[in-house]
């Protein structure tokens, strides 16, 4: 039989659960929280943390797009990536929020923050395949597929990737 007391106590815990509220990719909450949900993404969080980008640009007002590689990825790039270099991460953000369809729209391109291009080169629609091409020249370099696409955040959006793209 339950008591008023027990009816209290269970409410109470209700209350107290719902006050703690789990980061969703659904566009309440910042890129900063939305990657720091997804455990397969913390070194390249710690990387964007330990070059400034995060408290520069992410955890600031504007709209980004990050393509964010996950740890098996991020365990395979060049050891500057690795150790936060901010030109190579600024290969990985763009300016706006891009889902999977506004990249289509824009004939499969993005331009990167620091200055490079990122083509869809294949892959389906749900997991395009994209590659990283400098100004003016072919796609070049790794390419990787989008795993994880459009997961919302309150400033941008978040793809998850394969790969860390650098273009040769």
């Amino acid at each position: 039989m339950l008591s008023r007391r027990s009816l209290f106590a269970v409410g109470g815990a209700a209350l107290f659960l719902n006050g703690c509220e789990r980061v969703l990719p659904d566009g309440r909450f910042p890129l900063m929280d939305v990657m720091g949900a997804e455990p397969s993404l913390s070194n390249f969080r710690a990387a964007l943390r330990s070059s400034g980008l995060a408290a520069e640009l992410l955890e600031r007002p504007g709209i980004y797009t990050v393509l964010a590689p996950t740890n098996l990825a991020w365990s395979g790039s060049p050891e500057r990536i690795r150790l936060g270099e901010r030109d190579a991460l600024l290969n990985l953000i763009a300016g706006g929020r891009l889902r999977l369809p506004d990249i289509q729209a824009r004939g499969g391109r993005i331009r990167m923050l620091s200055g490079i291009e990122v083509r869809v080169v294949g892959g389906t629609a749900e997991n395009p395949r994209i590659q990283g091409a400098r100004p003016g020249q072919a796609p070049s370099g790794a390419s990787a597929s989008i795993i994880r696409p459009n997961l919302l955040a309150s400033n941008g959006v978040v793809h998850v990737v394969e790969g860390v793209l650098i273009p040769t």
